[in-house]
């Protein structure tokens, strides 16, 4: 029951589920996430480091960068509570971080690494064009 306890509370953080939810598409380093969600690098990583901790994310490092992806021996429970959350709603609360996704990867990404740079370019590319919009 402790375990289960654990992770429910690791899911139980909007920030956390956000990154879950964007590495449910593909895998994904700090940088990445950090640039999509406009999280802090401590916020992600600390996120991410509990996701490791229950099983519900794993890394590998290729040079400099560590990239996450879902684990492949998820627990059950966390499968469950993902795929619950990964069914379409009117609402669709994780559709933004998909389509900012898709957006670094176009406009960004092309095949290189990630760096800060990168990632205060492309939140000030999106902050500009937020604000066009309004």
């Amino acid at each position: 029951m402790k375990n289960e306890v654990r992770l429910l509370k690791a899911l139980a953080d909007e920030n956390r589920l956000r990154l879950l939810m964007l590495l449910r598409r593909r895998e994904l380093f700090v940088c990445q996430l950090m640039a999509v969600t406009g999280l802090s690098q401590p916020l992600v990583s600390r996120g991410l480091s509990r996701l490791e901790r229950e099983g519900l994310v794993e890394s590998r490092r290729q040079g400099k960068h560590v990239f996450y992806r879902l684990s492949a021996a998820m627990p059950a429970l966390g499968r469950a509570v993902l795929d619950a959350l990964a069914l379409p709603r009117p609402e669709e609360r994780f559709a933004s971080d998909r389509s900012a996704l898709e957006l670094f990867a176009r406009r960004f990404e092309k095949g290189r690494g990630c760096d800060m740079g990168m990632v205060k370019d492309f939140i000030a590319f999106r902050n500009k064009n937020q604000k066009q919009g309004a």
